[in-house]
């Protein structure tokens, strides 16, 4: 690795123990992880290995084990992670860690290498699983008998396509809520094919004389095979009460665009 790109790995370590760091107080977590998805092509019968890097951002020693975990997307895309519990298109058995544990100094920087071997026989399909990277606790010196040590953890996604497989889903409904006074829109996607997609597009809200009321973004998310799902967007400004058109144009990696145009009433 050269020295430029070392330290621009670095950063990139830095910046996303940074995003972390900030969540609420009880979910800081001192280590980085990057690159945090990875989505592989691998043929029935093959191998893939590749290289995810862990930074200790921390002023002390920790130690980490790495694991390979089954999760699924709740139907508000709610990510549940259930260890060795089975779940459908799971890749979990494929995947070998190396080293699953080790010790990181503070400011140190360890790649940890995985293969992912699909048997011979595998379905086309787009398969899913976790790579956990779970502090383990270790008491401090000179603390008191009961008092409970800090640990977090971070996942990172891996996706594995199995063949040539289409990617089929719909764009089913689009509703508008507000929920102590914040103005959302919701579309549900459905997955009917053997693959993940993800979600590129935007949902207009026009008037009804057709003026553009507000522009959302719909946001880089992935719909799991044979899967629905819930996307929830909230609107920057308010919408003052009156009807409106909403307006769906979305890319999920076919060569046509689902689309979607709906009334909504705002109160």
């Amino acid at each position: 690795m050269t020295n430029r790109s070392g330290k621009a790995l670095e950063l990139l370590l830095i910046l996303v123990f940074l995003i972390i760091f900030c969540l609420p107080l009880g979910a800081q977590i001192y280590f980085g992880v990057t690159p945090i998805r990875l989505e592989l092509k691998v043929g029935p019968g093959r191998q893939k290995t590749e290289v995810i890097y862990v930074r200790n951002n921390s002023p002390r020693p920790i130690r980490l084990k790495v694991y390979a975990e089954n999760w699924f997307l709740g139907e508000d895309g709610s990510r549940n992670f259930i260890g060795r519990q089975p779940t459908s298109f799971s890749c979990r058995d494929w995947i070998r860690v190396n080293p699953f544990d080790f010790r990181l100094q503070p400011g140190e920087m360890k790649p940890v290498r995985f293969s992912v071997s699909v048997p011979g026989q595998t379905e086309a399909g787009g398969y899913h699983a976790g790579i956990s990277f779970e502090q383990v606790p270790e008491a401090p010196a000179g603390a008191r008998m009961g008092q409970v040590a800090f640990t977090g953890k971070i996942v990172a996604a891996v996706y594995v396509l199995v063949g040539k497989v289409p990617v089929e889903g719909s764009l089913e409904d689009l509703v508008f809520e507000s929920p102590g006074g914040i103005q959302l829109v919701k579309i549900k996607l459905n997955n009917t094919g053997r693959t993940h997609f993800r979600l590129k597009g935007e949902v207009r809200i026009m008037t009804a004389e057709g003026r553009k009321a507000a522009n959302l973004e719909i946001p880089d998310e992935p719909v799991l095979p044979r899967s629905w799902r819930w996307v929830t967007m909230q609107l920057k400004g308010k919408l003052p009460p009156a009807k409106y058109r909403a307006e769906v144009r979305l890319d999920i990696g076919r060569e046509e665009l689902l689309a979607l145009e709906k009334e909504i009433i705002v109160n």
